[in-house]
């Protein structure tokens, strides 16, 4: 089920084993890596950093007392392994970053005087519409203000936003970064909301997920407009009732930015700018939790 849904997608996979490995064309970088298992779970998310950085996230570690964790099977020597406080299981390895070798689309920059003259402007229905990365992952928590102390204190994180004090956080890497790379939704249980996927301009944004919906995949909620991040979103469900996110045009907060923490009011309208029509009753559901 989970191959066939991120072929459609677009992304390109290959098999490691038991396992298939996904990346977004144009950039060598591995996105999504599907593990056998009894239930859909988070098997464990990789973070890439800096040298210096990486030995600070250790030296973090240890001074807190926070014990190391025990790699799967084959990944011994890929770098840091330690459990969040919700038990999930996180990989910190140097990386350099990867740049998208697929050109970009063409848009008009803001205050900048753009003409079209003698071209059409609406794409060919059969544009490209494959995701050119992993933008972030949602994940579910038990204690939002749990995770942010761990990821910022200890991870080298930062904290961009949140919604209220128990609903929703939104975090980004040390260093230049987009508004989020981690968000947290408070729930009941661990557990994965969304991955979320950056596309070339909002017409492949759209288009995408409708190439999702005419291959029988079940709609979430879009399109829209989030207040924060500010992307533009639509979110279709995978097979296991789990979200994927199809987001453009996220904010970008320089390493050195004074940028200032907002704390929204803990409801709906806080989780949009707008959209065409209001988010689902089930758009914060938890299907990974015994109770769903």
């Amino acid at each position: 089920m989970g191959r066939k849904f991120y072929d459609t997608m677009g992304l390109e996979g290959r098999d490691e084993g038991e396992h298939v490995v996904y990346r977004c064309a144009g950039r060598a970088q591995d996105q999504v890596r599907l593990v056998p298992g009894e239930k859909k779970q988070i098997a464990w998310v990789t973070w890439g950093t800096r040298a210096g950085e990486m030995a600070a996230i250790s030296a973090n570690l240890e001074n807190a007392g926070i014990p190391l964790a025990q790699a799967p099977a084959g990944f011994e020597n890929n770098g840091l392994w330690v459990r969040d406080p919700d038990g999930i299981l996180v990989n910190v390895i140097v990386a350099d970053p990867v740049e998208q070798t697929r050109k970009g689309v063409e848009i008009n920059n803001p205050g900048t005087p753009y003409l079209r003259p003698g071209r059409r402007g609406a794409p060919d229905r059969n544009v490209d519409t494959r995701p050119r990365k992993l933008g972030h992952i949602l994940k579910f928590t038990t204690d939002i203000n749990r995770d942010i102390e761990f990821y910022t204190t200890h991870m080298g994180m930062k904290l961009s936003d949140r919604i209220g004090d128990e609903l929703a956080a939104f975090l980004r890497c040390g260093g230049d970064s987009d508004h989020h790379t981690l968000a947290l939704a408070q729930s009941e249980a661990p557990g994965l909301h969304h991955l979320s996927w950056e596309m070339g301009n909002l017409d492949q944004l759209q288009m995408c997920p409708e190439k999702m919906l005419k291959a029988g995949y079940k709609d979430g909620w879009g399109v829209g407009r989030h207040i924060y991040g500010s992307n533009y979103f639509h979110y279709i469900r995978d097979p296991w009732m789990g979200l994927n996110e199809f987001f453009w045009d996220i904010d970008f907060i320089p390493e050195n930015a004074e940028w200032e923490i907002e704390k929204a009011e803990a409801n709906e309208e806080s989780l949009f700018q707008w959209a065409t029509e209001p988010p689902p009753e089930d758009f914060l559901k938890n299907f990974e939790s015994a109770a769903a």
